[in-house]
């Protein structure tokens, strides 16, 4: 018997229980799935997504309480660095960390009753941290977007910013012409300007939603133009060569420490093999010179 069938039939009667329970509670009486506009299934979420939010729907309050004000705080903060990907609330994201950790310890449990304690231990940790690395992994990605992305964004400011138009504007024609996930913190920036929030705590938010060192130095810079009335301008084209400056420098430390380790990967794989290229060359040229065979060297 295939010793993972239990825990996939376990799975999968799960998957339609929670799905049956959905059906039952989500419609109202008379009302059909074909009455549902196809504009609206499109925009759903896929199946496993929901599946999750379903089952940890009812974890997320009472998780987010007993987190606490301060680490829920952290939390949200650490969701809006990533970009709030799916929509995610800090209510949401514990309701999906509860249901994996739920899932795990599903499979977890049949795991250990067939006698395989090492990977059921396995499957529930990382059934219960999968949320947490997934996190880390996304403001990660975005963060370094986001760094990639600010030089060229602080050129085209400065050119735009020096040919007349006003700062503001010149943030929202830039933001809307390159996209990105830089675009996108600039804007909500702006919009919380339009919501009456002050110039100097806009960026200053906009600073501590995101850890990147690189938005670091753009409000700071920002902040001392506005503070000691040096062009605006000038300011930003000597930024974004600093930036420049500062990213290849990294690229030739990470260039640095690869270096080691592309050299044990020839010591250990490449120079192996060819040894034995050479050997097996050598023993055929021997062979060939005396006239005998391979079959002769191996004779007792």
């Amino acid at each position: 018997m295939n010793p993972y069938l239990p825990a996939a039939v376990l799975a999968l009667l799960v998957l339609l229980g929670v799905r049956g329970y959905a059906l039952l509670t989500g419609a109202q009486p008379g009302e059909s799935l074909a009455a549902v506009p196809v504009v609206e299934r499109r925009r759903r979420e896929p199946l496993v997504p929901r599946f999750l939010d379903l089952i940890g729907r009812r974890a997320g309050p009472p998780l987010q309480a007993l987190l606490g004000e301060r680490r829920a705080d952290r939390v949200r903060r650490r969701l809006a660095a990533a970009g709030r990907p799916a929509g995610l609330t800090v209510e949401r994201y514990l309701g999906r960390k509860a249901a994996f950790g739920l899932l795990a310890t599903l499979v977890a449990l049949v795991l250990l009753l067939q006698g395989r304690p090492l990977l059921g231990i396995s499957v529930l940790v990382g059934g219960w941290v999968w949320m947490d690395v997934w996190l880390s992994g996304a403001v990660r990605r975005r963060q370094a977007e986001i760094d990639r992305r600010l030089p060229d964004f602080l050129d085209v400011l400065a050119v735009t910013v020096g040919a007349g138009l006003g700062f503001r504007l010149a943030l929202l024609r830039v933001s809307e012409t390159l996209g990105g996930p830089l675009a996108e913190e600039i804007l909500t920036t702006l919009r919380q300007m339009d919501l009456g929030a002050e110039r100097r705590s806009a960026f200053v938010e906009l600073r501590e939603r995101n850890p990147s060192p690189a938005i670091g130095q753009f409000v700071g810079a920002l902040l001392q133009a506005e503070e000691l009335g040096t062009p605006l301008a000038d300011a930003l084209v000597e930024l974004a060569a600093d930036m420049r400056r500062t990213g290849a420098q990294q690229a030739r430390r990470r260039a640095a420490r690869a270096a080691p380790r592309v050299s044990l990967i020839v010591s250990l794989v490449l120079v192996p093999g060819t040894l034995v290229v050479l050997l097996v060359a050598m023993i055929l040229a021997a062979l060939g010179g005396v006239g005998g065979s391979v079959s002769d060297v191996f004779a007792p």
